[in-house]
């Protein structure tokens, strides 16, 4: 199988759609950034009272495009490492807005709401995320490692 969004173009193009996105289920204080340092695109909003930040790394599909896309014998490591990483950026954008998309429309269908649609992002109140405190905290929350 191809790796999904490896085809993708749009890029930081996508950002107003999943601005939009966010907005159409009231979502608030909608922004986004770009982490270089942690090598990750950021949505970050409010929504229904709850501070939400969505990462995704952009070098986690780079490494699975290099992994997909072998280098041939006439291409220069260097290009093709940029051309991974280009491929990345865009798809990383697309997996983020068809992801929020993907959402938004369980909570208007009525299948999920807020909190159950975006749960491991939302912030605690030490402002962690649901998802790192579940898989970082000793105690009776903390989830076991999955089976590999």
């Amino acid at each position: 199988m191809a790796l999904p969004y490896a085809s993708s173009t749009a890029g930081q193009a996508r950002e107003k759609e999943i601005r939009d996105t966010l907005r159409s289920t009231g979502a608030s204080a909608v922004g986004f950034m770009v982490d270089d340092d942690a090598d990750q695109i950021i949505a970050q909003f409010r929504l229904h009272g709850r501070e939400i930040t969505i990462p995704v790394r952009v070098g986690a599909y780079a490494e699975a495009w290099l992994r997909e896309n072998k280098r041939g014998p006439r291409t220069k490591e260097s290009d093709h490492n940029v051309k991974a990483r280009k491929v990345a950026e865009s798809a990383a954008w697309a997996i983020m807005a068809d992801w929020i998309k993907a959402q938004a429309a369980m909570m208007a269908a009525g299948f999920l709401d807020t909190d159950a649609a975006f749960l491991p992002h939302i912030h605690l109140p030490d402002g962690r995320r649901v998802g790192e405190a579940i898989t970082t905290t000793d105690g009776p929350l903390r989830l076991p490692k999955p089976n590999s």
